[in-house]
């Protein structure tokens, strides 16, 4: 009994491992974002603060690392409920290739959004 329950989740292990590491990674990201932006008082919030912030190596890792973790902790999460759902065989693989290409589809976009203060 208990071996049929287990094999009947599909989800798999190492996404559900990169579940867990990913939230922690949100949890961590946020709170130097927001220990940065309130507690510390690094100025005002406004375009010429934030452009001097970004061009920073510190938190250009903490963005790149909060879209990565977030894109990845969400999908990931809609991908565990549609499976949830019956997506089974080859809908389960058309599902994955979609979710990663959506994944793959904005993280360039928030690249490409952050790129002025790479190149700066």
């Amino acid at each position: 009994m208990r071996q049929e329950t287990i094999t009947e989740h599909e989800g798999g292990m190492w996404p559900w491992l990169f579940q867990r590491i990913t939230a922690v990674v949100l949890i961590l990201g946020l709170a130097v974002h927001l220990f940065a932006l309130h507690i510390v008082d690094l100025g005002s919030l406004n375009y010429a603060n934030v452009a001097d912030r970004l061009t920073s190596v510190f938190f250009m890792v903490v963005d790149f690392s909060l879209l990565a973790a977030g894109l990845f902790h969400a999908l990931n999460g809609l991908r565990m409920v549609l499976l949830d759902y019956g997506f089974r065989g080859g809908r389960r693989v058309a599902l994955n290739a979609g979710l990663w290409v959506v994944g793959l589809g904005f993280f360039v976009y928030g690249v490409w959004a952050l790129w002025p203060w790479l190149t700066a």
